[in-house]
């Protein structure tokens, strides 16, 4: 929950625009509906199970309270220590369209709710004692995964995590600015955490009982959440506000009207006007305008949520803003019409640094989109390569793929197929035993050269396929953590295929892929040639540490590709323009790994600073970054030079 708050903090800052504005409200009816439609597609589950109920009590009570900063153990455990006979008779009722364990359930977090209230109530009389908590930290709640015993520990649980909410805020804001406003920032506190709360306890921001309909919504958003992600760790169900930040995510657009907000107390500012926005066109609306109504409602004691639901829109609708300008009494009036606004945020970025007589770039690609316009990473990648060209010569290259999560696979291929001519690129396995074949076929190359793939433990999905393909080819050295995230499987999604205003979105685990070599990264992730570690290269992080993950396997390699998938009267064509052109698994780079990992390890052993961060990272509760300063990215370009000056040598090099 607190989590969600530091979450919420963050998200003041963004986009303001969403997904339709007349959406459809759950019924409990379509909970049995929707998990239809998820079992016909999943991978391995198909059909609700006693163990699959099981799970979604689990998760019920970990998406509501997971650092048990709420419930008491003798409150869960009704819930959690059901006999076969009872979970049985659960499933029954399940199948019945009765959810009444739900309600009991929601029933004892709401009364938990109140509870925290009276408690927070008394704590944040006493403002000082909590700064000084905040000043000297225990270890984080977050490692507690007990419930507490009675009500003394849920107290000094509740009173450890406002105080680590005040130690972020100073760590973000600075220790003055949160000591100096220390009853402001309790009070921000206390209205976020409400906020969230209030999603449980069916009312809006101001106390009063939602109306059935929208009361049954929030219940059937959150038991469909909890079977949803018992299938597995990707299945999920998404609300609006979720599937519109996952639709900007993958398209890198929204339609909205172009402007930031940022809200200073009950006040809703402008921050910032996105170039040939609406917005921006108009020349109606400035930086610092406060907005005061939209289509004639107020909207100072809006929550920022609930103002998001107000500016979202289709493309081409309309939207009338009220304006306060600074120094200026009379208010303005503005009509907007939404549009297509691209995201540049999160696209590719380069820069490059000069060896020799040429250069080696470095490229950062933070996820595989695919929008409007040819937005897409394959499009952004290739013409950053052909800028990198006409900087010098391109001697060698850095693709960043640290913080990549993931995104399209159809953009995963193509962003591989920059560097292999022809090819198998990833194989998709389904549940019904059909296999998909992806290939790049237009027999070229954007670059062919040294190249290194960075990776790190949080390297995962789409981006994984890229790391695996290029080092099963022999194309590229991996190197970073020691291995990347393990997310093998395959999600299909409903969120952008037009389905605005749904009552409901979700993606759910419909296959898995592997790469030429026949491999997936499911579970073991793509392991590094040279290790070069991130900060977070200790961390328990991937696949494997997650509940319900899908099992991994191998399949038959496919560097030869027997077209067996192909239909005949395509044959011709493959066997003509295609086959010819296959890329040739290489051997240059394997060959000279003993020299380029001692070498790379000596340099490491001997930075100071490298080892400096690396300390602190493995025995602080908060993570250097290497982003200001970046000396796993100065080794890696170190790797490519070594690449280099050994390809040139045949192969020998002095440490």
């Amino acid at each position: 929950m607190i989590k969600n708050i530091w979450r919420l903090c963050f998200f003041l800052g963004v986009a303001c625009q969403a997904l339709g504005a007349e959406e459809e409200l759950l019924k409990k009816a379509d909970i049995h509906k929707v998990m239809q439609q998820i079992f016909k597609a999943h991978v391995e589950k198909k059909e609700m199970t006693a163990t699959i109920l099981q799970n979604a009590f689990e998760v019920y009570i970990d998406q509501f309270d997971p650092y048990r900063i709420y419930l008491l153990a003798d409150e869960v455990n009704p819930f959690l220590t059901l006999t076969q006979l009872q979970f049985d008779s659960l499933l029954q009722e399940y199948r019945n369209k009765d959810l009444s364990a739900f309600e009991r359930l929601n029933a004892v977090i709401q009364k938990s709710i109140v509870r925290s209230r009276t408690i927070r109530e008394a704590l944040e009389k006493k403002p000082q004692m909590l700064l000084e908590m905040a000043n000297h930290p225990q270890n984080s709640f977050e490692e507690v995964s007990h419930f507490p015993q009675n009500s003394q520990e849920l107290q000094q649980r509740i009173q450890q995590g406002i105080a680590q909410y005040l130690q972020q805020e100073g760590q973000h804001f600075g220790e003055k600015q949160v000591r100096s406003n220390l009853v402001k920032t309790l009070q921000d506190f206390e209205t976020k955490t409400r906020q969230i709360e209030n999603q449980y306890l069916a009312i809006d921001d101001s106390g009063l009982p939602l109306n059935a309909s929208e009361s049954e919504n929030l219940f059937s958003m959150h038991v469909l959440k909890s079977l949803a992600n018992s299938l597995d760790a990707h299945t999920k169900v998404l609300n609006s506000n979720e599937a519109y930040e996952m639709k900007i995510r993958l398209e890198k657009a929204y339609q909205g009207i172009g402007i930031r907000i940022s809200k200073k107390g009950k006040e809703v500012i402008v921050a910032e006007l996105i170039d040939a926005s609406p917005a921006a066109k108009s020349g109606g609306i400035k930086i610092n305008d406060r907005i005061t109504k939209i289509d004639q409602r107020i909207v100072e004691n809006e929550p920022l949520s609930q103002i998001l639901e107000m500016l979202r829109g289709p493309d081409a609708s309309l939207v009338n803003l009220t304006l306060q300008r600074p120094g200026q009494e009379q208010p303005i009036q503005l009509q907007l019409r939404r549009d297509t606004i691209p995201v540049n945020d999160g696209r590719v970025e380069s820069s490059f640094e000069k060896f020799g007589n040429g250069i080696i770039g470095k490229i950062g690609l933070h996820s595989f989109y695919q929008g409007e316009n040819d937005v897409t990473s394959e499009q952004d990648l290739r013409r950053a390569i052909a800028g990198l060209k006409k900087e010098g010569t391109l001697r060698g290259l850095i693709i960043d793929l640290r913080d990549d999560t993931g995104g399209f696979l159809t953009q995963a291929v193509k962003v591989a197929g920059l560097f292999v001519s022809s090819g198998v690129i990833v194989i998709s396995k389904y549940s019904s035993g059909e296999e998909r074949f992806y290939r790049d076929v237009d027999g070229t190359v954007s670059y062919d050269g040294p190249l290194v793939v960075l990776v790190s433990k949080e390297t995962a999905s789409a981006a994984e396929i890229v790391a695996q393909a290029l080092q099963d080819y022999g194309i590229a050295l991996v190197v970073g953590d020691e291995r990347t995230y393990g997310k093998g499987t395959i999600q299909s999604q409903t969120v952008t295929n037009g389905n605005n205003g749904s009552a409901s979105y979700f993606k759910v685990t419909v296959g898995k892929y592997y790469t030429v070599s026949g491999n997936t990264p499911q579970l073991q992730g793509v392991k590094a040639d040279i290790i070069v570690p991130s900060v977070v290269n200790h961390l328990a992080i991937g696949e494997e540490y997650l509940e319900g993950a899908v099992t991994a396997d191998k399949i038959p390699a496919e560097y030869k590709d027997s077209l067996a998938d192909v239909e005949p009267n395509l044959k011709p064509w493959y066997l003509h323009y295609y086959t010819p052109k296959l890329q040739p698994k290489r051997n240059i780079w394997q060959p000279m790994l003993p020299a380029l990992r001692k070498n790379s390890a000596k340099r490491i052993a001997n930075n100071k600073e490298y080892q400096a961060i690396m300390q602190q990272a493995e025995s602080s509760i908060g993570l250097p970054s290497f982003r200001e300063n970046d000396p796993q990215m100065e080794e890696a370009v170190n790797i490519v030079k070594d690449m280099i000056l050994l390809q040139q040598s045949k192969g020998t090099l002095s440490p």
